[in-house]
């Protein structure tokens, strides 16, 4: 459950707006957990009210912030335990603009954590044809274990 005082919703992806001056986040939040990568397999920080835990660690192994408590996010400003306030803006669109592409990344503003396994429609696509990355995934993988089965095979022959 996402705490109403954080300005956030469910359902919908947040990231902080990075300046020069503080520390860099990369990722976004989703439903309370904030990720660094669109697969959303693994949360590197979450919200516990309205402070925001961020297990991020430093080149030594220590946490980033003290206690691993990075700050308190209310309406939509997270406010860093050294008094740094960040805007915290909703992404319209999934993945952002000036992001780079992930092959295979379908769920666009979704907000669902399976919307990579839901077929869509891709209005960037000729004619809005479904696509489901999930399924071309398995396509990809099962060219390459065919592909991989004949090197195989060619080189037993070559043996005898």
């Amino acid at each position: 459950m996402i705490d109403l005082a954080t300005g956030m919703r469910p359902g919908e992806r947040y990231r902080i707006e990075n300046t020069e001056r503080a520390h860099p986040f990369p990722g976004f939040f989703l439903d309370g957990k904030y990720y660094l990568g669109p697969e959303l397999l693994t949360a590197v920080g979450w919200l516990e009210g309205t402070r925001f835990i961020y297990d991020a660690l430093d080149p030594t192994g220590e946490p980033v912030f003290p206690n691993r408590a990075a700050g308190n996010i209310e309406n939509l400003v997270l406010t860093l335990v050294d008094g740094t306030r960040l805007e915290v803006s909703r992404l319209k669109q999934w993945p952002p603009e000036d992001a780079e592409p992930v092959a295979g990344d379908s769920a666009q503003g979704s907000g669902d954590a399976d919307a990579g396994l839901a077929p869509e429609t891709d209005a960037g696509q000729a004619g809005g044809r479904q696509r489901t990355p999930a399924v071309s995934r398995l396509w990809v993988a099962g060219a390459l274990v065919l592909v991989g089965a004949s090197v195989v095979l060619a080189c037993l022959r070559g043996r005898r």
